[in-house]
Order: C-alpha cells, then sequence, then structure tokens
C-alpha cells in the first residue's frame, strides 16, 4: 500500500502534533546501515500472554531491551496448544480461544505498548485456519496424493488448511481483517499463510471448475512431479489469484484506516512450489518480511544475505519495498555477527530486524538480542 503523504500534509502534520502531546507511539526514527538495528519480535499469544499481569511483565522487559515493534499472534498460527483460527481477542465472527474470552489479549498489549511507545501490529494468518477447515467441508485445502484428491492436513496429518482461492474463504477471513482494524488501535498489519504448501493444491471442485473453465483442462491431469508448461501455467494462475486476494485485503484496510502499515511474511522466493510469487502483489503493502531462517532449510549463513540468498531474492521481486528479515533467536554469536555484517554490506537499506521465537519469551532472549544492535 503506497503511502500518499504529499497529498495530505496539513492532516498528517496536524496527526503529528496531536500524537507529540497524546503520547502515541510513533514509527522509529530510520536506524542507518552503520547505525544500531531497530528490534521487531514476532510473538505467540498463546505463549506469552494468558493474563493481564503476564503483558505487564513482558512490555517492561520489552521497553528496557529496547523492541519498537510486537508483532502480535491474533489468531492462532499452528495446530497445537490452540487449534489454528481462533482469535485472541473479542470477536464476533471467528471462535475466541480458550482462556481467552474474558481476556482481550490485543486489547491489553496495546494498551500497555503504547504505553511505553512501543507499536503493536497485528500478526494475522490466513489459510491455515482449522476453524474455518471445520466450518464447512466446501472450504477445505484438497490435494492430489497417490491419484485421490483428499483434504491436506499436513505432513504430520494434524495440520488443517483451506482453500485460497474459494470466495466464501477468501470472504471469511477479510472479515476477521476487517473487524481487527475497525476496533483496534494497531499500528499495522502483518499477514501470513498467503499460500499453498506444494504444486498438487487445491484440488477442491471450486478450483477445479474455475480452472478448467478458464484453461479448458482439469488441473488433477497435470503432471506435477516434472518442471512442465502445464504446471508452469497452473503456479502462474495460482499466484495471481494471492496477489488478487492481497490486493482486495490492502483495499479493505484502505477503506477503513488509510496508510495503515501493511506487510506479509513470505517463504523464500525460490520455494516456488508454494504458490506464492511477492512479485505480483508487492504494490498493495508496504514491507515484505522474508523467512531468513537459513538453518531451517539446511543452507549456510551467508545464504541470508549473499547475492543469491533470501534477502537477495525478495529485493530482486520487489525493488524498493522495505524488507524486514525475520530471523531466528537461538544462532550462534559468530552466525550472527557473519550476518548483521552481510546485511550491512550487501543490503544496508535494511534498518529492522524481526526476531521469531516459536515459545515462550524470556527477558535473556531480549537482552541478547539488544546486546547484538550495533553489531
Amino acid at each position: 500500500m503506497a503511502k500518499k503523504y504529499s497529498s495530505k500534509f496539513v492532516f498528517v502534520l496536524a496527526a503529528i502534533l496531536l500524537a507529540s502531546c497524546a503520547g502515541i507511539p510513533q514509527a522509529p526514527s530510520a536506524q542507518a546501515a552503520n547505525g544500531p538495528f531497530v528490534t521487531e519480535i514476532i510473538v505467540r499469544t498463546v505463549e506469552n500472554f494468558k493474563k493481564h499481569a503476564d503483558v505487564v511483565a513482558f512490555m517492561k522487559n520489552a521497553a528496557k531491551r529496547h523492541v519498537s515493534v510486537i508483532n502480535l499472534n491474533v489468531k492462532e498460527d499452528e495446530d497445537d496448544t490452540v487449534p489454528s483460527g481462533y482469535v485472541f481477542y473479542d470477536s464476533e465472527i471467528a471462535p475466541i480461544a480458550q482462556g481467552y474470552a474474558q481476556f482481550d489479549a490485543l486489547a491489553d498489549v496495546i494498551a500497555e505498548a503504547h504505553s511505553r511507545d512501543i507499536q503493536v501490529r497485528a500478526w494475522i494468518p490466513q489459510f491455515h485456519d482449522k476453524a474455518a477447515f471445520d466450518h464447512n467441508a466446501s472450504w477445505r485445502m484438497m490435494a492430489l496424493k497417490n491419484g485421490q484428491v483428499v483434504p491436506f492436513t499436513g505432513s504430520n496429518n494434524n495440520e488443517y488448511f483451506v482453500n485460497p482461492i474459494h470466495p466464501d474463504v477468501q470472504a471469511y477471513e477479510r472479515s476477521i481483517i476487517r473487524e481487527i482494524v475497525s476496533n483496534y488501535d494497531i499500528d499495522g498489519v502483518v499477514l501470513d499463510w498467503l499460500r499453498f504448501d506444494d504444486y498438487n493444491m487445491d484440488m477442491s471442485d471450486y478450483t477445479r471448475q474455475a480452472y478448467n473453465a478458464a484453461y479448458g483442462y482439469d488441473p488433477v491431469t497435470i503432471d506435477f512431479t516434472t518442471d512442465n508448461a502445464q504446471r508452469t501455467q497452473w503456479n502462474d494462475w495460482r499466484t495471481t489469484q494471492i496477489a488478487n486476494y492481497v490486493r482486495d485485503v490492502e483495499a479493505d484496510i484502505e477503506s477503513i484506516v488509510p496508510d495503515l502499515f501493511t506487510g506479509v511474511y513470505i517463504l523464500p522466493p525460490e520455494f516456488v512450489e508454494v504458490g506464492q510469487d511477492v512479485e505480483k502483489f508487492k504494490n498493495y503493502v508496504d514491507f515484505i518480511s522474508p523467512m531468513a531462517y537459513f538453518a531451517d532449510w539446511d543452507f549456510q549463513p551467508s545464504w541470508v544475505y549473499n547475492s543469491t540468498g533470501v534477502l537477495a531474492q525478495t529485493k530482486a521481486k520487489i525493488g524498493t519495498k522495505e524488507i524486514i528479515p525475520g530471523l531466528d533467536v537461538w544462532w550462534s554469536n559468530a552466525q550472527y555477527h557473519e550476518i548483521y555484517a552481510g546485511i550491512r554490506n550487501q543490503l544496508p537499506e535494511i534498518q529492522n530486524l524481526s526476531f521469531f521465537l516459536y515459545g515462550k519469551w524470556t527477558d535473556n532472549d531480549l537482552k541478547k538480542i539488544d546486546n547484538r544492535r550495533s553489531w
């Protein structure tokens, strides 16, 4: 979503003056290549915030350790402690996670973070959603497996996904985004799980009929095991559907809170099989946050920053759009030294680093990140 500051100069000036009086957190001041990186953290609600006291303790540590942005999981992203798709705020649309009906974690985090000049973005996973999967069987992501069309339930058969192409699925997910943007004083939105898992999906009746109408053949007839013209055509169509969805979400957000800072978590662009081409939706967002978890995919640390690695791949796709790398918290000091130096040398425009921890954050985790800001 492109900013429109020039046409709104008077309004923005007034807003800045008002914010300075009201204590509303402003965007972190830019830190150039040789200055400290701006710290963002990605926080799973169910692991960190059960009650108000958890939020207060967390925010005290976050402020002490110079955290500028919290990307808060407002809708469960995995199928473990809480089913995916259940939410941690007062929703009239999505089912509320157990233990959160009387505790609006989103509202509480916003209040405590803003009082300490920390921004809060709503991290809103999309199509990994058991709540939606259970709601309507026709919404389920279907995959071609051993010649049969079956629901896709992940590698461990315990994950639940819905079809990103189905219009009713899209309407449901968009309604949740609109609800959050309308009712909460968030500083931004970051979308997640905007993809498929491999070439062989979605194979639901709706998708097969839509594709057959467009190209004259059923996608179940495609050979997904080899690189061929039909598979390329199929993937191009899928990536366009995802891009059109991001376009529609951007329009929704813009109609409610113009210029709200919005981005997407993406897998490395080289993972083309997931049907996610950031080049097609770059114009509908302000930033892209590529997952640079080199060790998860058996890469070397240099893959993060070198000329063929994940950040270079992303930049080639999105041009001058802002990149906020997503990094792990458990790498060695030597690996962090190498990656930070590589980013400063190869991509000096990068100012923010975003850190993901799957479980519970501790003050020691934040302290380690804080100690590295000027590396």
